[in-house]
């Protein structure tokens, strides 16, 4: 009775249904075990009122004071004066761009740094160094283009304050990338190719390249792997353009709402074996190797005849000795 029902079709089926899917686990094992943490690169183009970094290449940060005036100096000495020379933010140091609506561009420097005069002197500040765009102030040397290099966020929580709303994000869009996995003969690691394109970001988001990764109880900090580089643009539109680039493994996005919540820009390994030029040769290689395979045994079958008449007459005599000897 038992060896009858292991001749049933369906325990074949069942069978055959296992072993596909242990065969799918283990591909799929051994793609994450090859790949491991894919590399990413985001785009990211918006429209916001607020910006915000922690310096951490003051070389790259520089910020022209030409055309600010100083609202308030850590000492109080520099108080309504023109900014003169470059603004050196130190690492670590917080630089905010703020610019609700058309108002005027807010700069706004906390932690340590240095004025470098246009006469070459260099005075050092430590404290909040808060600047205003003043066209009074040099009107032919104001800078439109300020940069941003080091980990932050775009945009802020909606809020109502007492002078009316607060800096919000007024439109956003990403544009993720992957960088290609070194697989031998298949090509080489390093090239980009895109993932996912024109994810628009609601107004009134944020947009954060440091996120901690839930669960990790880590806090935020002076982390370069989640650096935003690029700058922003003023124009005559509400607040200003911001054009950065990031390969943060953490960047999150937090959208407005009664329940909000934290979504975090990644690669899925769909995404990538769909995407990946690495991943899409291989699965050319295995789809030729599958289809070609059938039509070299074929074409040996034809090539050599007698092999396989060979087996049929093993077969033939092992069957009549099975008859002669029942």
């Amino acid at each position: 009775m038992l060896n009858r029902l292991r001749r049933l079709p369906w325990l074949h089926g069942c069978a055959s249904l296992l072993l596909a899917t242990v065969l799918a686990f283990g591909a799929i094992w051994g793609l994450f075990w090859f790949y491991g943490q894919p590399r990413t690169m985001t785009s990211i183009k918006a429209e916001s009122e607020l910006v915000t970094f922690h310096v951490f290449n003051p070389e790259l940060a520089i910020i022209y004071a030409q055309g600010m005036r100083i609202s308030s100096w850590p000492d109080g000495s520099r108080d309504g004066q023109c900014g003169d020379g470059a603004v050196l933010p130190g690492i670590g140091a917080e630089v905010s761009y703020q610019r609700v609506e058309q108002a005027p561009l807010q700069v706004t420097v906390e932690g340590a740094g240095e004025l470098r005069l246009s006469t070459g002197d260099t005075v050092p500040f430590d404290g909040e160094l808060l600047m205003f765009r003043d066209p009074s102030c040099a009107a032919g040397l104001l800078a439109n283009r300020l940069p941003i290099w080091g980990p932050g966020k775009i945009g802020s929580p909606f809020s109502m304050r007492s002078d009316g709303p607060g800096p919000i994000l007024l439109s956003a869009t990403l544009d993720v990338f992957g960088r290609t996995i070194d697989v031998p003969l298949f090509g080489r690691s390093g090239a980009i190719y895109a993932a996912v394109e024109g994810v628009e970001i609601p107004p009134g988001s944020f947009i954060e390249s440091d996120r901690p990764v839930e669960a990790t109880h880590q806090e935020t900090g002076l982390d370069p792997a989640g650096a935003m580089f690029g700058f922003i643009d003023l124009s005559e539109k509400p607040g200003f353009s911001v054009f950065v680039s990031t390969e943060s493994r953490q960047l999150g996005v937090t959208t407005p709402g009664a329940r909000t919540g934290i979504s975090r820009i990644d690669l899925s390994l769909f995404v990538q074996v769909v995407n990946d030029p690495g991943f899409l040769k291989i699965q050319l290689s295995l789809a030729l190797l599958l289809f070609l395979v059938p039509k070299v045994i074929g074409a040996a079958d034809l090539v050599f005849p007698g092999a396989k008449g060979k087996r049929g007459r093993r077969r033939a005599i092992s069957g009549a000795t099975r008859g002669a000897r029942s």
